[in-house]
């Protein structure tokens, strides 16, 4: 009997606290009827972000009213500790937007369906993304962009493209102006809502290691931000700043060239690194005033290069429940660092219950990308689907990470992409859905990169070694399509207690004594809808066996780190618990994500929203 399976994942809209009647003390409001000369009461409102943002105090809260907001707010302090945070939020049940782009009524018809804008040096200040590239050497490919009514159009190298092509745009510089000629079909821009991108952030720390500030419920789009590096600037939509404390949550970012959500710091080229020079080795390491910050339930999509970017202050840090998809759609960013969420030097993170799907790049395209330098961080009940490459990317880092209870359908086994590992050791890979994912583990080619090793919870340099593509585990994961034989020549590696079913290959290296190998289809589909995803197989498929408890004990201790996988606090993590977060009952279980499948009487069963 074939049963279903359904996860769904939907966008709720953000639930705010309400304002006491009556209350003043503490709350500065913004309004569009708003003038930035009253006193920022209620009924006497300012007019703008900006200015509220100069007259805010720690522990005070700004309050945004329904409206478009066209600034970049720099953000000039923030708080001391959790009861002195500084609250930026949009007003209970409002529709708060913050947009990085102008809208242009100049417009005038050439031919055809084809206009022409002339735009002033003044419009954009001290930042112009229609002379910046994407990449220094690229021959176009600007950071500016032109929306019709809130969708993007298509830059094009020459006009003669545009003049064929409907929903395209060329661009170049005529006595210190910016000339655009773009192809609107039947429409005429002037009566429609016709914007250009004018500037590099919606809200931006002004300073370096800002602290304790809170950006809740607003929709951001249309910012130009440029290109970010692990090893370079790290700009963004949000950006932090090498801030730490920071609450980013029910925040919808669309439209962000290249980065929504930065929350690093800048970082530089290691050139020459060794034992005695270990990359980012020489950033400020005192852990209170590194990361802690929490993303949760944001909504980002459309974006360019990445929907969380950031080197160090991912540390300590918990990602959650937040919807990633459609990055770099159109394969503009040619560059490695294209992902869902790319994050370097992270230490003690919590990435739990987040759906990443349609991640796009000629050379990048991960779900998650992350290193160099992972240690204690815990990858958990997340969706990841649809990615050019890798579901997930771990990147020289002793470890140990654990990677849990995941759902994980790979491009597939000719691309040799799915899992993939560079010089990272200490991973364990515990009760996860695997489909159609190709395997690889390689050490970084060409020489051996120092990478440090801190004391347990901490950012203390322990050791700097090179690390070593050994020392991983599995244990009770089901394997769809494609197995672990495409890993070979693995030292100290462990696998056992898995189901590998639809043609996936048994480990030769790993033991697997009690793993089991299983005939016929499991007919699996994971279906993309709105703001959700479902999946579907036939789970009678799937045998229950006993398996250990998936303690420290059973996992076992890692050789060069000498730590077994904890939780921040220091705590032992023993596995017993599911996707859905069901506690286990009994000696047996199913490998993969799920504990138990529900009875289905009549169509789908939802087992969570989102």
């Amino acid at each position: 009997m074939k049963s279903l399976l359904v996860i769904s994942l939907f966008m709720q809209l953000p639930v705010f606290t309400s304002l006491a009647v009556g209350e003043k003390s503490g709350i500065i409001h913004v309004a569009k009827n708003g003038k930035d000369t009253n006193i920022g009461t209620e009924q006497a409102p300012l007019l703008t972000i900006t200015k509220a943002e100069t007259m805010v105090h720690p522990g005070e809260s700004i309050v945004v009213h329904s409206g478009v907001y066209r600034e970049m707010v720099v953000l000039h302090s923030g708080g001391t500790t959790a009861d002195t945070q500084i609250t930026f939020k949009a007003a209970q049940g409002n529709k708060v937007i913050i947009k990085g782009s102008e809208p242009i009524k100049s417009w005038v018809h050439v031919s055809g369906y084809t206009w022409k804008a002339t735009i002033e040096a003044s419009l954009f200040g001290n930042f112009n993304p229609f002379i910046e590239f994407i990449k220094p050497d690229s021959s176009y490919l600007h950071m500016g962009e032109v929306y019709l009514d809130n969708h993007p159009l298509k830059e094009k190298k020459d006009i003669s493209q545009v003049d064929k092509t409907e929903g395209t745009w060329f661009t170049m510089q005529e006595n210190g102006k910016t000339i655009i000629i773009a192809n609107f079909g039947l429409k005429n821009p002037n009566q429609k809502l016709t914007e250009i991108n004018v500037r590099p952030a919606a809200i931006l720390a002004g300073k370096p290691g800002m602290q304790y500030v809170m950006i809740d419920g607003f929709n951001i789009s249309q910012v130009a931000s440029g290109i970010a590096a692990i090893d370079g600037a790290q700009p963004g939509a949000i950006a932090t700043n090498g801030g730490a404390h920071w609450v980013i949550q029910n925040c919808i970012l669309s439209d962000c060239k290249s980065v929504a959500i930065s929350i690093g710091q800048t970082g530089h080229t290691y050139s020459g690194a060794g034992p005695g020079k270990p990359e980012y080795s020489d950033l400020s390491l005192d852990i209170v005033s590194v990361g802690h910050n929490i993303l949760k339930h944001n909504h980002i999509y459309r974006c360019g290069q990445a929907g969380i970017f950031g080197l160090l202050h991912g540390s300590f840090s918990t990602i959650t429940e937040n919807l990633i998809e459609d990055i770099n759609s159109d394969g503009d960013y040619p560059v490695v660092e294209t992902a869902g969420i790319q994050l370097a030097l992270l230490v003690d993170a919590q990435i739990n219950h987040n759906l990443i799907r349609r991640i796009n790049g000629s050379l990048g395209g991960y779900g998650l990308f992350l290193g160099p330098l992972i240690q204690g961080t815990s990858i958990t009940r997340n969706i990841i689907c649809g990615t050019h490459q890798s579901c997930i990317y771990l990147c020289k880092s002793h470890g140990p990470t654990l990677i849990s209870n995941n759902i994980l359908c790979g491009p597939g086994k000719k691309t040799g992409e799915g899992i993939k590992m560079m010089s990272a050791e200490a991973n364990v890979f515990v009760q996860n859905l695997f489909y159609d994912c190709g395997w690889t583990n390689s050490k970084v080619p060409g020489r051996s990169f120092a990478t440090s090793n801190f004391l347990p919870h901490s950012l203390v340099i322990k050791q700097t070694i090179p690390a070593l593509p050994f020392d991983d585990r599995w244990y009770s994961n089901l394997f769809i399509k494609n197995g672990l034989d495409q890993l070979t020549g693995y030292t100290d590696c462990l696998s056992d207690f898995n189901i590998y079913i639809e043609g996936a290959v048994i480990s030769k290296w790993g033991g697997d004594a009690h793993s089991k190998v299983i005939n016929g289809s499991t007919s699996l589909k994971l279906i993309n809808t709105s703001g959700g995803a479902s999946l579907e197989f036939a789970d009678k498929l799937i045998p229950s066996f006993f398996c250990p408890s998936l303690s420290p004990a059973f996992i076992g201790f890692f050789v060069l780190s000498k730590e077994y996988i904890e939780y921040p606090d220091g705590k032992a993590i023993t596995i017993d618990r599911d996707f859905n977060e069901a506690a286990l009952n009994s000696t047996q279980k199913l490998a993969g994500p799920f504990y138990k499948y529900p009875a289905v009487n009549s169509g789908r069963q939802i087992l969570f929203t989102y």
